[in-house]
């Protein structure tokens, strides 16, 4: 798999063949945030555990509910 300026790099090129710095900075930029908003597994499974436990209980509410959505929220 080609790394990460690689890519950039192949976006940034125009059909003339020009490679255009702007455009590759906004793919790096794009791609980092990206990667800032998404869970690792380790993240995924102490997410649904919690979720699997609030599930146990005789009578979980949607307040409950929203309030861990708001904890494990990313952003």
């Amino acid at each position: 798999m080609k790394n990460l300026e690689e890519e950039a790099e192949k976006y940034a090129i125009e059909d003339n063949g020009i490679l255009v710095n702007k455009r590759k900075e906004h793919f790096i930029a794009g791609a980092k945030w990206q990667a800032e908003r998404m869970y690792s597994y380790d993240e995924l499974r102490a997410i649904a555990y919690k979720y699997y436990c609030m599930g146990q209980l005789d009578s979980p509410t949607e307040g409950m509910f929203n309030l861990l959505i708001q904890q494990d929220k990313k952003i």
